[in-house]
């Protein structure tokens, strides 16, 4: 009898462990300077390019510069700050363009690439050099730019993300947008042509909402563990 029932005690807390989300909320990393931010570079295919954008190294940085983690699970109550922190990406390869000369061009990629952010986080023992964050692209994601600035907006496959263990162990089923803003080369870029741009300002966002289906297997484990409890009841009985 004790057996039975520290099975159904193991059934009915693993049910519980489940069925609870595992996380959701927002994560962000962030930065902001109008220097030392890397640069961001794009070679078309109308150029005789790959027509991959990237941001990496240049500009007095190694990349996009990172330097808070923000969260809503209270990880350095909110507000991680981030040493040594930057972002690089490059994208997949150019899926289309639409050059307006002069006043507006679009780039759209195919999925791939990569996305990094790299840095320390000496509260919680992380050494500067280490990945934060790493993923893939999903496919869609693109750059307008106007004038002397533009966007970029590229959704990130959360089946890839990798985070640094000592931010937690999450599991995502959906995210938003990723949006980074940029300054741009205006008289080179609008053209169409090959393009870099120093980068002003940095932000690689995600929500995450409860993972519905390990609440859906939890709640089945607990019917599970409810059945079984009957059936022995009833074999007590009898």
């Amino acid at each position: 009898m004790r057996v039975r029932r520290l099975t159904l005690i193991a059934v009915v807390l693993a049910c519980l462990a489940l069925s609870s989300p595992v996380w959701a909320g927002e994560i962000q990393f962030t930065g902001d300077a109008l220097n030392g931010q890397g640069l961001l570079s794009i070679n078309p295919t109308q150029s005789g390019g790959n027509g991959i954008l990237s941001i990496g190294a240049g500009n007095g940085g190694n990349g996009a510069l990172i330097q808070q983690f923000l969260n809503t699970t209270n990880i350095c109550a909110g507000a991680c700050t981030i040493t040594g922190g930057y972002l690089t990406f490059s994208t997949g390869t150019e899926a289309s363009q639409t050059v307006d000369p002069g006043v507006f061009v679009n780039y759209t990629f195919n999925a791939g690439g990569s996305i990094k952010v790299i840095g320390g986080i000496a509260s919680l023992g992380i050494a500067n050099g280490s990945t934060l964050f790493s993923a893939t692209f999903l496919p869609g994601a693109g750059i307008t730019i106007f004038s002397t600035s533009g966007s970029f907006l590229g959704g990130i496959n959360m089946a890839s993300i990798q985070l640094n263990p000592l931010l937690g162990t999450y599991h995502y089923i959906a995210g938003n947008d990723n949006e980074f803003g940029i300054n741009i080369d205006g008289a080179n870029c609008l053209f169409g042509g090959t393009c870099t741009g120093a980068i002003s300002q940095s932000t690689l966002q995600l929500t995450i909402p409860e993972p519905a289906t390990l609440s859906v297997l939890g709640i089945g484990l607990f019917a599970s563990g409810a059945g079984l409890r009957r059936k022995m009841t009833a074999r007590t009985a009898a």
